[in-house]
């Protein structure tokens, strides 16, 4: 099925650090599941074990190595009543698992696991992980008033990154996150505007260096499934009054480690940007969408160095952009909105955000222009009392255009890497060109770049 991936997984029991198996012809092999492709794995696997077998359990690694479409999933079984013979399924030896279900590497890093040894993939790879990690929670939260139960919910896990929701006595909860490479820097942006703009995200209740995690205070449930105006209004809103506190501090965001997408930075990267477009489309192999020419993308190159140059004469205050605005990083109680997942923030033009998100509302509600007019008069409103009116609008008609070399860009890392030349990365490019080829059509932008 193209629309799922299906995951081989070794089954570990703590106590005899052997593994579950079924025996097919004398040969052990690992059961096999598949789930969703873009569902988070964690989760999902996590909760297809419980229906199946009625285990809980926890992902301690999933290893793409050996086979990319169907990764071995390790991980920990923590019923530890559970007997898999009830099941059809064997305890055995991790050694008698056949070739078929075990490649090398999957075997080397099992191995490591079952043998207690680190194996350099790591915190979160190695049995009883989540034991340490509910004690410190535990400990953090001693005086919060109420204590944390046995009831977890994984949602995405490997070696260094983790998401889990510990529930508490209360019903409410707390969030451990933690990250590796290549977003390990999330860490220091998320302590960072915890403790200078603490009213727009979660509370900061502990960290970890050696885990490079933090501690969060559950708040409220994701705008996800909002189809509110007023919600988005208020996270506009929200996010206008985040960014207009942090004018001014662009040095200090970067220390904190935001990538640079100001309007000079992305200026110096337009040829090159575009020299990377030119080679992605050449390598386009599908003939369902035609290539843009060499010539088209030298056009589009031009129109973006007159934004960017458009955009540095209206002197927009640079900001912090967030990266990946949508509603599942948008949290709501009450009238109070919350940002989280920072681990794509920039510095640079503000005006961004608010287009993106706007991106995003012209896919899913069904009255786009209405719901789009009227979050660009929220935000419109709450930069009036720093920009005049001729700025924000001028710099509104921009957006779209820096929005999209704003994405083209990233983190802009990613172009003196190898990752430059994967499938993935190269068929979006080749759709962002496509994006900014429609954009430049319309009459708003062809108007405000005076075409």
């Amino acid at each position: 099925m193209t629309d799922h991936i299906s995951y081989r997984l070794a089954l570990i029991l703590p106590q005899s650090r052997q593994v579950v198996a079924a025996k097919i012809d004398d040969t052990c092999v690992l059961p096999e599941i598949s789930i969703p492709l873009w569902e988070r794995p964690s989760e999902q696997l996590t909760q297809f074990i419980e229906e199946r077998w009625h285990i809980k359990s926890t992902v301690l690694d999933i290893v793409f190595d050996d086979r990319p479409e169907s990764p071995c999933a390790i991980i920990e079984v923590r019923s530890s009543s559970w007997k898999p013979t009830s099941a059809g399924l064997s305890q055995v030896d991790f050694d008698t698992i056949g070739e078929h279900s075990l490649g090398a590497k999957d075997r080397k890093v099992l191995g490591s696991i079952l043998a207690g040894e680190d194996s350099g993939r790591g915190h979160f790879s190695r049995i009883g992980w989540i034991d340490d990690a509910r004690a410190w929670v535990q400990q953090v939260t001693h005086d919060c008033g109420s204590p944390v139960t046995g009831d977890t919910l994984h949602l995405n896990a490997d070696g260094h990154f983790c998401l889990i929701r510990f529930a508490t006595s209360s019903g409410a909860g707390y969030w451990l996150k933690a990250t590796g490479e290549p977003n390990t820097r999330e860490f220091g942006i998320t302590v960072f505007l915890s403790a200078e703009c603490p009213k727009y995200l979660p509370r900061l209740v502990a960290v970890r260096e050696d885990w490079n995690a933090w501690l969060t205070e559950e708040h409220g449930s994701s705008m996800h499934d909002s189809n509110s105006l007023d919600d988005f209004r208020l996270a506009i809103r929200s996010m206008a009054g985040l960014q207009k506190s942090l004018v001014g501090r662009s040095d200090t965001l970067m220390k904190a480690c935001c990538s640079d997408q100001r309007n000079q930075t992305l200026q110096s990267r337009i040829a090159e940007l575009f020299s990377y477009l030119n080679e992605a489309m050449a390598l386009q192999t599908s003939t369902r969408v035609s290539k843009l020419s060499s010539l088209r993308l030298k056009e589009l190159g031009t129109l973006s160095r007159e934004a960017c140059l458009q955009q540095e004469d209206l002197a927009i205050p640079d900001s912090l952009m967030h990266g990946d605005i949508n509603p599942g990083n948008i949290l709501l109680s009450g009238n109070r909105c919350v940002f989280t997942d920072w681990c794509e923030a920039h510095v640079g033009n503000p005006f961004v955000t608010l287009e993106q998100m706007c991106v995003y509302v012209n896919r899913i509600s069904t009255e786009p222009e209405q719901w789009i007019h009227a979050l660009s008069d929220e935000y419109r409103a709450s930069w009036m009392e720093v920009l005049s009116e001729r700025q924000i609008l001028r710099s509104l008609r921009l957006a779209p255009l820096l929005s999209i070399l704003s994405s083209l860009h990233g983190r802009g890392d990613w172009l003196n890497s190898p990752t430059r030349s994967e499938p993935r990365r190269l068929s979006y490019s080749r759709s962002l060109a496509r994006h900014m080829d429609r954009a430049v059509r319309t009459t708003a932008l062809q108007e405000a770049l005076c075409l």
